[in-house]
């Protein structure tokens, strides 16, 4: 048998390639999983322990229901404290180990500031996606600049967009909002965004419901009354890495013509209860003045099951806010699981 050597013609056209510039580094769009890891060591904050953040905080900006504030971060370790001010409202939320202190000056939160206690890391989603399933790298329009992006398949699927060049996120989108980050800062060589922007996906353009602009990051040395249990506080166990509760059984309440008639014009009603260790959803509070809204939403939400938020092999409960639609059901998460250390 005669075995031809294809190596010398293999070889020639290889170098033909590389001579006529078809194969050139920046033409290779960087992998997923690259641009994740580039951006997390660009802009993980953790090599600054302790540190701490300072922004302001604007809710529906621009309309007559626009209300205006502050949030303080300080972060050390094991350890950590979220101060929000949002007119009269002031919510406190302490880490200290593997325990979670919430104080509110009202029983409900207000919708929209769920996941505010991440926010110093909300730019940052290695630890979230590292793990998913990820598409291949696409350019896109993002901010009137050239991004790259790419889908993440994981529990909630979404979409992230960076700017390669200098690994940091632009953009998170997923079915219901768009999380802008802008005016990108650095301290020690760790760069953190000056503004957070959430808008939400309308059908026909993208409205701005919450903005988180003047971010300021630097490192900090903390007195221990920083990390004081904030009185008439409630007790939650946590811990690093906590998978989120999930749902299981969760039954849409069934509004009468006359009810969904009658409130056409909002949007969707807030919910807030806590999911216990068995999984039922408990303490639940109805943001709506609709006497029969509340009765309908109760009566199906008695039915709602959860395979609870785990640590370990523990299960946990975890607050959660909700978004009833008179179309339908949206979850609003709070940060009950995902990062919850440094």
């Amino acid at each position: 048998m005669t075995i031809k050597n294809n190596s010398l013609p293999l070889c020639v056209l290889f170098l033909f390639v590389l001579s006529a510039g078809v194969l050139r580094a920046d033409d290779v769009a960087p992998e997923a999983k690259q641009l994740l890891q580039s951006a997390h060591q660009a802009s993980d904050l953790s090599p600054l322990l302790p540190y701490e953040l300072h922004g302001t905080v604007t809710i529906n900006p621009g309309t007559e229901n626009e209300k205006k504030g502050n949030i303080t971060i300080y972060r050390d370790h094991d350890r950590s404290r979220t101060e929000l001010r949002i007119e009269d409202y002031q919510e406190v939320k302490l880490t200290l180990s593997n325990k979670l202190y919430i104080a509110r000056s009202t029983p409900v939160p207000v919708p929209l500031l769920g996941r505010l206690a991440e926010t110093d890391h909300d730019w940052d989603k290695l630890a979230e996606d590292g793990d998913a399933k990820l598409t291949d790298v696409s350019k896109k329009k993002v901010q009137n600049q050239t991004a790259s992006c790419f889908e993440v398949k994981g529990e909630q699927r979404h979409r992230l967009c960076f700017d390669a060049a200098r690994k940091i996120l632009l953009e998170n989108l997923d079915q219901l909002k768009a999380t802008e980050f802008s005016n990108y800062n650095e301290v020690d060589q760790h760069f953190f965004p000056g503004k957070i922007t959430v808008l939400l996906e309308l059908a026909k353009q993208e409205k701005p419901i919450l903005v988180i602009g003047d971010i300021e990051v630097r490192k900090a040395q903390f007195a221990a009354t920083a990390f004081s249990i904030p009185p008439h506080s409630m007790e939650f166990d946590t811990c690093e890495n906590m998978q989120p509760a999930k749902p299981l059984q969760t039954p849409r309440p069934e509004f009468s013509p006359m009810v969904m008639r009658r409130n056409a014009s909002n949007p969707a009603i807030h919910v807030y209860g806590i999911i216990d260790k068995d999984g039922s959803l408990k303490n639940v509070k109805i943001l709506s003045s609709d006497a029969e809204v509340q009765q309908t939403i109760t009566e199906a939400m008695k039915r709602w099951r959860y395979s609870p938020a785990m640590c370990g092999t523990s299960p946990v409960a975890t607050e959660k806010e909700i978004q009833v639609s008179f179309g339908g059901m949206g979850g609003g998460d709070n940060g009950e699981g995902g990062r919850r250390g440094r």
